[in-house]
């Protein structure tokens, strides 16, 4: 599980990259709430694929700016790009949602 100002953060970059309005709402509503745990199995699998694709394709260039002397932070960034990435690459009939705690899915 990532640090939770880490978190908000990505959820930040994400309701700001993602199309979908109705979830870019919802994850501004959840970082406002100063909520600590997120689950993409509260999302469609439409709305996951997105944010998980905005995780793959926007995270780390974001967090190479975010974080520039921290190795350790860049690194939970990868591991989180890299979760999605396995999730994306699993075979049909398996759940594609990680919930973003280390070996969980949702």
């Amino acid at each position: 599980m990532p640090p939770r100002e880490l978190l908000r953060m990505v959820l930040e970059l994400i309701a700001d990259e993602i199309e979908d309005p109705a979830v870019a709402a919802s994850l501004r509503e959840f970082v406002a709430g100063g909520y600590a745990f997120f689950a993409l199995s509260t999302y469609t699998a439409t709305q996951a694929a997105e944010i998980m694709k905005v995780i793959r394709e926007k995270l780390p260039a974001a967090a190479w700016e975010w974080f520039p002397d921290s190795e350790s932070a860049r690194e939970v960034v990868a591991e989180l790009v890299e979760m999605v990435e396995e999730a994306e690459a699993a075979p049909p009939g398996l759940t594609k949602r990680p919930d973003f705690r280390r070996g969980a899915s949702g």
